[in-house]
């Protein structure tokens, strides 16, 4: 059993902001989650960089990003491949750089170094992926 005085605190500047969805179809998930009550905010969004088109949803529970791989990409097919749909968890950050650093202390792996994301209105993001396969997105701040 893990010591709970082992493990290192979350970072203060670090904020929820949603978890990442992969779906084959936008329109068919974002129609289940209907049901359940969200609602999309704002614009569907296409990425080029990351070869994903998205939305967000909003509701009774945390803020949902689906997302789908534009045609020709490959970038979600590894996790619809093996049938995982949540992949991840973001958080926005007040220094991106810093909370890299604080990911590789915890021993986690940069997987996307920081880009620009049209979601976030050009803002950088990173990847980071932990040893237990928890894999969480940094979204700048600024």
């Amino acid at each position: 059993m893990l010591e709970t005085s082992s493990v290192p605190e979350l970072p203060t500047d670090f904020e929820f902001h949603h978890i990442g969805y992969a779906t084959t179809s936008l329109a068919k998930e974002r129609g289940l989650f209907t049901l359940l009550g969200y609602r999309q905010e704002g614009e569907t969004f296409a990425d080029t960089i990351q070869g994903v088109a998205g939305c967000f949803l909003t509701g009774p529970g945390p803020r949902i990003e689906l997302l789908e791989n534009l045609p020709g990409a490959t970038t979600l097919t590894p996790w619809l491949n093996a049938g995982i749909k949540m992949y991840h968890f973001a958080y926005q950050v007040g220094d991106l750089q810093e909370a890299l650093a604080w990911a590789r202390n915890q021993r986690a792996r940069i997987t996307v170094a920081p880009v620009s994301a049209i979601a976030f209105g050009g803002r950088n993001i990173s990847f980071v992926m932990f040893r237990n396969g928890l894999m969480l997105e940094f979204i700048s701040h600024q």
